[in-house]
């Protein structure tokens, strides 16, 4: 049928049992979505429900529009699977339309695609029918609603439902996703200008009509305040697509998007940013976002990077950072790891030849740098100055010089330069060399057996010389100039097949591991069934194998031989001796062309085809800091506050309080406390730690921790039961006792106060400052305030809204509860308002919920060990606003993460090994991290895309560049 038959640009088929709601909210999202103002609709999509006319054959009228229509939207489930009429629907299409034209968008159920088979993965895919079997001939177009139907969000103001319906319709209408959001934003700006006109028209009858001019006034800047949030939940749904690929610009886009309208969504991409960039120290530069060809058709532009051994010092080149001459890799930027700032910039006369290689010494205070052709330059690093020019070989006249060098070393303690090169005549000649750095003399010089030359420097700096291709091991002695006679290596994989000259072997820089590519992704003529391997070349063994091309580009470590760092599917990650994958340190758009570590594998720079480069830390370093915890307290040691732990031993207890700063030795008391399924003895220390009161059978005695000495006789007749909490002053009590909450003073132990209405009070809870009072049952939630006095105030009451275990923020502004289907009940205590979470399902009945220092977020345990998540919920609004993995905080044997929000407003997480991780979960703190990392305006096509006319600061401090 020809194209402009069609009628309908798209017929949506699914479940009429589940998704009714998520049919009506993706046929409303198309029909809205870059539409102009000025029209109702730019597609026409088909559904039965609203689109069909009064039929006396259903059936036929539904499979007539469904030959009208240009695509077919499958929402996928398993309910639509076994649906007859679905069915039927799927089967008219199989055997009348293009299966191009198939769109997937899946509300339930599993889905997974086999590369290897050409077929979906129908031992795991569970929501399509089986007539789709074979029907494919590569993977189609699908999208996951699943998290969207859960959570109910069907508005194109929320970032993930817009991302999805952009991109079915980027589909249909033969764009791209960028060209729909283009379209949307520049529909919007037509509107604000026609607003904007209408004002302005408006102006010229101001003396006649104020009250119409101040309604057009009022309406241009809504209309500003709807372009400002389209733009920021535009620039928010970029952020979280580009954070799995290029966390720089995943960065960038969050900060312009809060910085344009701190929406919700984006609050949301500055949470997935940090995550993202959770590993990052520094990006140094962005990409290029192409590669292009340099020099020579089909070329790489180069780009390298070098770490010093001892941590110390990054150097990198890039052929997309041009000088003043228009040329980049001419000059190598110099990185003061710890200091975190730059240092000088090294301009040369001459480029790295094909990506010349460039090496620091141990302690980086040596840089040599390959350039064309085939010479090295020695750069004093501190001075930023040119030491000396080494010439390997004759390089002026020798032909096809771009094949540059073969190896190159630099020994630890800077002394001697090694490299393998070609020279004359041109061939399969390949020359050995090592030189004296101080003086430029060599020491050394031979022929290679082969082409496949790798060179390393042990620590003692004595040189070790791979070749692949004879498959052999020699070595130089540190003061010598005669090579050892060859060992060899039984079994080690032969390069010598292999095409174009590429390095296919990458040396340990002690010379003891090598990692031998089976396949890099350049070379041609590789075979099924190759591995990559990694070699212990002392001992003369494989270590590990996998299939070619998974670790595509790699660096040993010198002093780590239980690590591996390799780039994987655009990604740097670490690897163990087995080459099983341990954690991504960062990805990229494009694949890496160089990675080099520190010594102890701490420090991971890398380099990619398209120029970005960045340093990694193999920890933590923005979703969370371990704070000290020197004496390895656990979280079953901690009292219910969790703002105070106790070990009993003979002759009483040890006390320390935990907050942000660590745990800390609070003092002994000289008696013991004892929590056991028999006992249930009680401790709470006041917020200065000067007085410590013991509760055991009823009885009550205060103690002074400095000294472990008892102040006072004992209760016995407690007026207060548990939970006890101090009030701000250190000295009143509050407790459930005598039929009601009261305020004891411990100075004498009488009551002071007694709330009213409070008998049979439930759970008791204070905030983190301890000034504000939460009582909690089946029936009612009561807020009390602390007022002059140490009396307590009533501020609110609400109905039985709110149930489970209450959480107080740390001013007391707001109360959150979670029930018995993991939702979460927000109350802001000013206003009274309600909010309530959507569901998640929990395994192992975790739930555990706390607020973060600001209250903008609550933040719940989902998942259990290793797989758990921090979920984080907008304490405003009850929306999702994505989640942080937690790592490896598992505690003990109970599969939980024990969470809790400290004193100061930070957020602790307790690990299994008793190592305490402090947490940032604050917007602020948030931007600046990410302002640390990439502080530069958004290039001026990108600003034009999305904020032109809006006129958005740069969110760093300074104005937008165009």
């Amino acid at each position: 049928m020809d194209e402009r038959t069609y009628r309908r640009d798209a017929f949506i088929s699914y479940s009429h049992q589940q998704d009714v709601p998520l049919a009506e909210a993706l046929q409303r999202g198309l029909h809205r979505l870059a539409r102009p103002w000025t029209r109702r609709q730019i597609v026409s999509v088909f559904r039965d429900t609203t689109s069909l006319a009064a039929a006396s054959d259903l059936g036929a009228a539904i499979l007539h529009e469904l030959g009208q229509s240009r695509y077919f939207v499958y929402i996928a489930s398993p309910a639509a699977a076994q649906s007859r009429w679905v069915r039927a629907e799927i089967e008219f299409w199989l055997e009348h339309r293009p299966m191009d034209h198939f769109l997937i968008a899946v509300s339930d159920g599993t889905i997974a695609w086999d590369p290897d088979a050409g077929d979906w993965d129908w031992s795991r895919t569970t929501c399509l029918p089986d007539v789709l079997r074979r029907k494919f001939a590569k993977e189609p177009l699908w999208v996951d609603l699943t998290a969207i139907r859960k959570a109910e969000r069907y508005s194109l103001r929320d970032a993930p439902f817009r991302d999805t319906v952009a991109a079915l319709l980027a589909r249909i209408r033969g764009l791209s996703k960028d060209e729909v959001d283009s379209e949307d934003l520049r529909q919007r700006r037509t509107a604000v200008r026609m607003l904007r006109g209408a004002v302005t028209t408006l102006s010229f009858l101001l003396v006649t009509s104020l009250i119409a001019g101040l309604f057009a006034w009022q309406q241009r800047n809504e209309a500003l305040a709807r372009a400002r949030t389209s733009a920021s939940l535009a620039l928010a749904a970029r952020a979280l697509e580009m954070a799995a690929t290029d966390p720089r610009r995943a960065a960038q886009y969050a900060l312009y998007s809060y910085e344009t309208e701190p929406t919700g969504e984006a609050a949301q991409a500055l949470a997935r940013a940090v995550a993202a960039n959770d590993k990052v120290s520094q990006h140094m530069q962005g990409g290029n976002g192409a590669v292009a060809d340099w020099r020579g058709a089909g070329s790489i532009p180069a780009t390298k990077v070098a770490v010093s051994r001892d941590g110390s010092t990054m150097a990198y080149y890039s052929a997309f950072d041009p000088d003043e001459k228009g040329v980049g890799d001419r000059h190598v930027h110099l990185y003061d790891i710890r200091a975190h700032k730059p240092l000088t910039i090294i301009d040369g006369e001459d480029w790295p030849n094909s990506g010349g290689p460039l090496e620091l010494s141990a302690d980086g205070r040596l840089l040599a740098k390959a350039v064309w052709p085939n010479r090295i330059e020695l750069w004093g690093v501190p001075e930023g100055r040119l030491l000396r020019t080494i010439a390997a070989g004759n390089p002026d006249g020798l032909p096809n010089a771009q094949m540059g060098f073969r190896a190159f070393a630099l020994s630890p303690d800077g002394r001697r330069l090694a490299a393998a090169f070609h020279s004359m005549p041109v061939g399969d000649d390949v020359r050995i060399t090592v030189w004296d750095t101080g003086t430029g003399a060599p020491v050394s010089e031979g022929r290679a057996a082969t082409v496949w030359a790798e060179l390393a420097f042990r620590d003692a700096n004595e040189l070790v010389y791979v070749d692949g291709g004879a498959k052999t091991v020699r070595t130089l002695a540190q003061d010598g100039n005669a090579w050892s006679e060859p060992r060899e290596l039984a079994g080690y994989p032969t390069t010598e097949a292999r095409e174009n000259g590429v390095r296919l072997t990458i040396l340990s820089r002690d010379g003891d591991m090598a990692y031998v590519a089976g396949d890099d992704g350049w070379v041609m003529g590789a075979k099924d069934g190759d591995t990559d391997e990694l070699w212990d070349l002392a001992g003369g063994r494989r270590l590990a194998a996998v299939p070619m091309g998974d670790i595509r580009m790699t660096d040993l470590p010198r002093d780590n031989n239980a690590m591996v760092v390799g780039d994987t599917k655009r990604g740097v990650a670490l690897y163990d001796a087995a080459l099983r994958q341990r954690r991504v340190l960062g990805s990229f758009a494009f694949p890496a062309l160089s990675i080099s570590t520190s010594g102890d594998g701490t420090w991971v720079a890398a380099g990619t085809q398209d120029g970005a480069v960045s340093l990694f830390s193999t920890a933590s370093l923005q979703g969370g800091v371990d704070v000290p915890n020197d004496d390895r307290i656990k979280a079953d040691e901690l009292t219910p506050d969790k703002h105070l732990a106790f070990r009993s031993k003979e002759g009483g207890t040890d006390l320390w309080s935990v907050t942000e700063a660590g745990v800390q030795r609070l003092g002994h008391i000289n008696t013991s406390v004892v929590r056991d399924k028999t006992t249930n003895d009680s401790v709470i220390a006041n917020g200065d730690g000067t007085r410590v009161v013991v509760e055991k059978a009823g009885t009550l005695t205060l103690w002074d921790p400095k000294t472990g000495l008892q102040i006072g006789p004992p209760v016995t007749d407690s007026p207060v039961n548990l939970p006890l909490y101090f009030l701000p002053d250190g000295i009143h009590l509050v407790g459930a006792g005598n039929g009601a909450v009261t305020v004891t003073d411990t100075r004498t132990w009488k009551v002071v106060q007694e709330l009213p209405g409070t008998s049979g009070a439930g759970d008791i809870t204070f905030s983190g400052d301890r000034t504000t009072l939460v009582i909690g049952d089946t029936r009612e939630v009561t807020v009390f305030r602390v007022s002059k006095g140490n009396r307590l105030k009533k501020v609110r009451k609400t109905a039985a809204v709110m149930k489970g275990s209450a959480v107080v923020s740390r001013r007391g502004d707001k109360v959150a509860t979670i029930d018995g289907d993991n939702r979460i009940t927000i109350l802001d205590v000013a206003s009274g308002r309600v909010v309530q979470s959507s569901a998640v399902a929990i395994k192992g009945g975790q739930r555990s919920i706390v607020f973060n220092g600001d209250a903008r977020f609550v933040v719940q345990v989902v998942g259990t060990g290793r797989d758990a998540t921090f979920q984080f919920w907008d304490a405003q609004t009850g929306e999702s606003r994505g989640t942080w993995a937690v790592e490896t905080q598992v505690v003990g044997d109970k599969d939980t993460v024990e969470m809790f929000t400290a004193s100061e407003g930070g957020i602790l997480t307790f690990g299994a090994d008793g190592s305490l991780m402090r947490r940032t979960i604050d917007i602020a703190a948030w931007r600046q991290v990410l302002c640390k990392l990439v502080a530069d305006p958004l290039p001026g096509p990108e600003y034009d895309r999305y904020l032109k006319g809006l006129d958005v600061t740069l969110p760093c401090g300074r104005h937008a560049e165009a």
